[in-house]
């Protein structure tokens, strides 16, 4: 699929965890967040949680981090800005596409 938005282009499809798994490394960092792909490469410096450091997130590239994700996100900022990653409108994120049963 094919979204335009101010940003530029956004190329979506589905992602086998094959694939996701091999994006495990900090400046590389695919996460999975309720069945969907998320490039987190960049959003490393830019996460508003404290505590949380580059290390901490780069340590979860390549996984399923769905548990965590609900754990630490109580309120409704952080499922926002993953729809706003959705649409291209959140700096640091990328939506790559939904992963494939």
């Amino acid at each position: 699929m094919l979204k335009h938005n101010l940003i530029g282009y956004i190329y979506t499809c589905n992602i086998i965890f094959e694939e996701v798994a091999k994006h495990n490394t900090r400046d590389d960092c695919w996460l999975i967040i309720h069945g969907k792909v998320y490039d987190c490469s960049k959003f490393h410096s830019l996460h508003p949680g404290e505590g949380i450091n580059d290390q901490y997130i780069a340590d979860h590239a390549g996984k399923d981090c769905t548990d965590l994700f609900e754990k630490f996100h109580n309120n409704d900022e952080p499922f926002e800005m993953l729809e706003n990653a959705q649409d291209g409108k959140q700096e640091g994120i990328i939506y790559i596409g939904e992963l494939e049963e």
